[in-house]
């Protein structure tokens, strides 16, 4: 699992329930740490860090200021001293219910917890997780009396499944930690979790920069290019492939060298460095000509950049290379369009 070293341990957490601010539910603060068997111990152990996948980081981020990020602020207060972990999870649960507002927002149980000895980035640190569970899975129990078996209906934590999550790890305080964020609703309330209760940002990291310009470079090529010059879908397709060859070929990125290397032409080049700009602008990204390539970042972009040509309903042509070797034309006799593959071998 990532994140997790061979020693890291649950310390302690804490559970409260957070009501629907709309419906004026309130919240049920508990008073002590969770009072947990072996059984349960590795059971919540599996629920907190078995669904992060190592990624996108985040930090904290308030436009006044770090200072005026409360959760921020409690996340801090119990690195300092962990053993405040239930007035903290408290103030925490409190902030969580503040910015339950929107109706569409669920009820559910929150759960913060203390970890030692996790991992971020080679770094062995101790870390938060703050978690809602929202949707409550049902399951059936089975009860075995002297003289008679039975089954009841429950509904508890499927450990398999976590609606939101942080987990914080304390290393970079001064510039908001830096965390990793499961949000598994997508709909416009949602968005409490990241952008008012954590008031997270992305990390301007090698997993960001990579991710941001092979977004870019996809937006260039899918919708840039065909509206300032006639290319046609197998150049595109060809062009895709070289730039994501070049990010999964190399550690390091360079705009001149990628341009040199996949751009090629200095007018092509020119107007990608002016697009690549103004993206950056817009999404409000901070510009970087060299950073290190993330290579998980590839992998989660790579599926979205394959090179496919989809002709009509019967054909789709998935190009991995081989420049050069594919040609667009125009059939007069049929009224129609064809390319040209040339290959050496079929396989």
């Amino acid at each position: 699992m990532a994140y997790i070293t061979e020693i890291t341990q649950l310390k302690q957490a804490c559970l409260h329930h957070i009501g629907s601010k709309t419906a004026d539910d309130g919240i049920v603060l508990s008073g002590e740490p969770l009072q947990l068997d072996e059984a349960s111990l590795k059971n919540l152990f599996t629920y907190c860090l078995s669904s992060f996948k190592e990624g996108e980081t985040f930090c904290f981020h308030n436009e006044l200021g770090l200072q005026f990020n409360e959760t921020c602020a409690c996340v801090g207060n119990l690195f300092a001293d962990p053993q405040t972990i239930v007035e903290q999870s408290r103030n925490l649960a409190k902030v969580l219910y503040e910015h339950s507002e929107h109706p569409g927002i669920k009820c559910g149980d929150f759960i913060v917890a203390y970890f030692t000895d996790c991992q971020i980035n080679g770094y062995v640190t101790d870390a938060v997780g703050l978690y809602k569970c929202e949707n409550p899975t049902s399951f059936l129990s089975v009860v075995c009396e002297a003289d008679n078996a039975r089954i009841t209906t429950l509904q508890g934590l499927d450990l398999k499944h976590v609606d939101k999550a942080a987990l914080i790890f304390n290393t970079d305080a001064d510039e908001g930690y830096r965390m990793a964020i499961i949000d598994n609703t997508n709909r416009t309330e949602a968005k409490y979790w990241v952008d008012d209760f954590l008031q997270a940002k992305p990390c301007a990291d090698e997993y960001q920069h990579t991710r941001t310009f092979l977004n870019a470079t996809k937006a260039f090529i899918t919708k840039e290019l065909p509206a300032t010059q006639e290319v046609s879908r197998g150049e595109q397709a060809e062009l895709m492939d070289k730039a994501l060859r070049y990010f999964k070929e190399n550690d390091t990125f360079a705009m001149d060298d990628f341009n040199q290397q996949v751009m090629g032409d200095e007018s092509l080049s020119a107007g990608f460095g002016l697009y690549v700009d103004d993206y950056m602008a817009k999404n409000d990204l901070e510009p970087a000509e060299s950073f290190a390539i993330s290579e998980s970042a590839v992998k989660k972009s790579q599926r979205s950049m394959k090179s496919v040509i989809k002709l009509d309903r019967n054909f789709h042509i998935y190009v991995h290379g081989g420049e050069g070797l594919i040609k667009k034309g125009y059939d007069e006799e049929t009224g129609m369009e064809y390319y040209q593959l040339y290959f050496k071998k079929e396989e």
